[in-house]
């Protein structure tokens, strides 16, 4: 988290070199947003709505008085919740990983790698707690001032780089048989949370990047000097993965149908994330 917030830091400083050039203008911005994921498969179901909260650097790069770049760098902090399996469900099946500790390990080739233990889990739902560094790139395009005003509208990408995620994870106590590579679930059936659990390997469950096409419209307010208070919302249109099309630590059971099951890794296909994001900040 130092390491994230120090390149925020070095990055305002970077843009507050040029901040004296009148088309520059540089300053501190937070906000907030509601973020759900489009699921275009059985395999999960959304759970309510996510959110975000953000602060970093914000910046502009006016060409002339209405039409520039708008961009910068924020820390972003945020959390939402997917459902895995449900009792009774043809849709939601049966998913489990090997877990040691905090760790889950991986899963390939039908078989929990390099884990000779039986410690294992069914999942049902799942919290993702995240944190991205941010990357907004901006066409903007605004009016000349009236009054004290002026407003905006803004297009381009909205790019998020995984930091760190953690998951909580609510299911059932399982074991796990290295011998024929199977899981079973603990009885009587049991509900229960892990929490801070965090995937081991490359592949931490989120794609390393998301992206979304963003619109946005706000208003600027030049209260004194050269220093403007702005507001601003906008939605962005997910357009990469948000998780892995397949998972790399969760084991998906089939039924065969013949009293003996197959495992496979969870295959959820592209599953990008939408958000609606409000934002205030300062010029200057």
């Amino acid at each position: 988290m130092k390491k994230l917030l120090s390149l925020v830091f070095i990055t305002g400083i970077a843009l507050g070199t040029q901040a004296q050039d009148k088309k520059f203008q540089i300053g501190l911005v937070m906000g907030t947003t509601v973020n759900w994921t489009k699921i275009q498969t059985t395999k999960i179901e959304k759970n309510g709505l996510g959110n975000d909260f953000t602060i970093g650097i914000g910046g502009n790069y006016m060409f002339n008085e209405n039409v520039g770049l708008a961009s910068g760098v924020q820390f972003d902090m945020g959390s939402f919740e997917l459902n895995y399996g449900a009792d009774g469900s043809t849709a939601l099946g049966d998913v489990f990983y090997g877990y040691s500790d905090t760790d889950i390990k991986q899963y390939k080739d039908g078989a929990v790698q390099d884990f000779t233990d039986t410690t294992a889990f069914q999942l049902m739902s799942r919290n993702y707690r995240t944190k991205y560094i941010t990357v907004p790139f901006f066409l903007k395009f605004q009016t000349s001032m009236i009054g004290k005003f002026k407003y905006y509208g803004k297009f381009g990408l909205r790019t998020s780089f995984l930091g760190a995620v953690r998951m909580d994870d609510t299911g059932r106590d399982a074991t796990y048989n290295p011998t024929t590579m199977t899981f079973t679930t603990n009885t009587p059936l049991v509900s229960r949370t892990m929490t801070d659990m965090k995937p081991e390997g490359l592949k931490k469950e989120l794609s390393p990047v998301k992206m979304g096409i963003g619109v946005y419209g706000g208003a600027e307010w030049n209260f004194t000097g050269n220093t403007f208070l702005y507001a601003e919302l906008g939605f962005n249109y997910g357009i990469l993965p948000q998780l892995y099309p397949q998972s790399g630590n969760l084991a998906d059971r089939k039924d065969n149908g013949d009293g003996t099951y197959s495992y496979s890794n969870l295959d959820i296909k592209n599953n990008p994330q939408h958000l609606i994001e409000f934002k205030v900040g300062l010029l200057f």
